[in-house]
């Protein structure tokens, strides 16, 4: 059975770029859901760490402001 994977927030320690993902399933798209390296300056690896509660609900607002 899939498991969607928990809200996570990736950072780039070089130029401190920084992006709060909310996987809407288990699949995880590269460059969307999951990042390997830093879309700015291409620093690889990223910091990789769970959602906070506020970046959680900033990630949402922005989502539902886009739709």
């Amino acid at each position: 059975m899939p498991i969607q994977p928990p809200p996570s927030t990736y950072r780039c320690p070089t130029c401190g770029w920084h992006k709060t993902v909310v996987p809407k399933s288990d699949v995880m798209v590269r460059g969307h859901t999951w990042f390997e390296a830093c879309p700015e300056c291409h620093h690889a690896p990223l910091e990789k760490t769970s959602a906070t509660m506020v970046e959680l609900a900033i990630a949402t607002l922005k989502g539902v402001i886009r739709k």
